[in-house]
């Protein structure tokens, strides 16, 4: 016999290659559907941790922006000064944004929350400022100094927030945010008995709010688990969890 009639006659006795079967497919189908599955949240959740991270790296880079112009006028930036300036221009100026308070170009994208879903464009600002600390500049209102927070390991300087415009042109202080007396505390007139006190939640969406609505600057928790980022008059940066934060985080009058 032939080394060719060999090999032939083995495939003969051997038969044909059996393939897949339809059952065997869609039982391999859907493993890798439950597979996927279990796999999607947990890469959304590593996307959700990932943006609020580099959030919190950019607040901690605005604090030192923060403190190098208090460093350099003795005090707090304002948070708005009508026709001339606010919070995030001033600071902007000391990390990487163009010289000049009078420019939106002052603000860079680091003003800009990687977890905002409202789309943003360039001169995007998605942080607000207590108006206690960096407060709007009116008659016989001026700017504050650094020794007036008592409490600056539990004073929010600046957070996580919602702008009504999306290019972030209005309002820079959350002045919508309300006290545990139900009160705007733009006006800091917290009592230090209540000190310890929840302050209202604030409304957790990221939209275009009308003007004259002034949840519209409110607090936003968009990272996971309904986290606001936060930086500290000391200049620390924390996650605080909706319906944790207190009176004492946003009032500095004792």
């Amino acid at each position: 016999m032939s080394i060719a009639q060999h090999h032939i006659g083995k495939l003969r006795r051997r038969g044909p290659e059996k393939g897949f079967t339809l059952i065997e497919l869609i039982v391999v189908i859907g493993v890798i559907a439950i597979l996927a599955g279990l796999l999607l949240p947990a890469l959304a959740q590593a996307k959700d941790r990932s943006r609020a991270i580099k959030c919190v790296g950019n607040e901690k880079q605005m604090g030192v922006g923060m403190e190098l112009y208090i460093q350099d006028y003795g005090y707090y930036p304002p948070g708005r000064e009508k026709d001339v300036t606010q919070w995030d221009l001033c600071v902007g100026t000391y990390a990487g944004g163009k010289a000049d308070l009078l420019s939106l170009d002052a603000r860079t994208a680091l003003f800009a929350c990687p977890s905002a879903r409202v789309p943003n464009q360039k001169i995007a600002l998605n942080f607000s400022a207590n108006p206690n600390i960096c407060r709007e500049i009116v008659p016989g209102k001026g700017p504050a100094n650094q020794d007036e927070i008592k409490r600056p390991t539990e004073s929010i300087v600046l957070a996580d927030a919602i702008q009504y415009a999306p290019d972030g042109n209005s309002h820079a202080i959350f002045w919508g945010a309300l006290g545990s007396n139900g009160t705007a505390i733009y006006w800091n007139d917290g009592l230090e008995s209540a000190a310890d006190a929840i302050a209202p939640a604030s409304p957790d969406e990221d939209k275009v709010y009308d003007v004259n609505d002034p949840t519209g600057a409110n607090l936003r928790f968009r990272h996971a688990s309904k986290q606001v980022n936060a930086w500290f008059a000391d200049g620390h940066v924390a996650s605080v969890t909706k319906g944790r934060i207190r009176d004492r985080n946003l009032y500095t009058d004792y």
